[in-house]
């Protein structure tokens, strides 16, 4: 949403760019300061220091409580992700074959294979090795490349140029919430590629047409 607000207009862009320094701002203050952050924020955040510094071992290791349940699962998940990858590096144990292989290379507490590794550049690794990866990330930007062209091609008040940058909106939000989770389910990609599809834009096609129409003497 914040990417969508700040790059819609100059403007937008100027009072983003002032209320990110507001907000860094206030982190550090709150840093120094810790009785200045609102409490439901320093409860949300009071764990997140003793994980740094720990080597992911030593995290996975714990005892397991409702407080760190989730942290620690996705943690076991990284690792059997990379144990995949480390036993095929170049091309993985095959996609789609994560939750197959997950048996043979999972932390002794955690039996349930979730079907993926919470982390869709991980999962990418181990099913489908460095070349899937490279696969993957030369795709992805090139497709953020390709849609922010359209977005400076568009006219700056145009419905194609609002949804153009909404679906960029959507793609930098698929960046970087996938290192936390997996979001290609439940036919997500299928809405990524109907919206990918919205963006060539129809008043495009069309005079595309015409101009193949009068060069072919065709009458249109």
């Amino acid at each position: 949403m914040g990417f969508v607000v700040i790059f819609r207009s100059r403007r937008a862009l100027v009072l983003g760019v002032i209320g990110g320094l507001f907000l860094v701002m206030a982190v550090a203050i709150g840093g120094v300061s810790p009785a200045l952050i609102p409490d439901a924020i320093a409860q949300r955040v009071a764990d997140v220091p003793a994980y740094f510094g720990v080597g992911i071992e030593v995290v996975v290791s714990q005892p397991v409580t409702d407080e760190n349940f989730s942290v620690i699962e996705r943690l076991a998940h990284l690792i059997a992700a990379l144990r995949m990858w480390e036993s095929h590096p170049w091309v993985g144990v095959g996609p789609g074959n994560y939750a197959v292989v997950y048996p043979d290379v999972r932390l002794p507490r955690w039996e349930d294979a979730l079907g993926h590794a919470h982390n869709v550049y991980l999962n990418i690794l181990a099913e489908s090795g460095l070349v899937g990866l490279a696969a993957y990330v030369m795709f992805w930007t090139l497709t953020v490349v390709w849609l922010w062209r359209s977005i400076r091609a568009a006219p700056g008040d145009s419905w194609e140029a609002a949804l153009r940058i909404g679906v960029m909106g959507v793609l930098v939000h698929l960046t970087v919430h996938n290192f936390f989770d997996n979001l290609y389910v439940q036919g997500m990609y299928l809405h990524v590629a109907l919206w990918l599809a919205a963006c060539d834009s129809p008043r495009s096609t069309v005079i595309q047409r015409d101009k193949l129409l009068c060069t072919s003497g065709v009458e249109g």
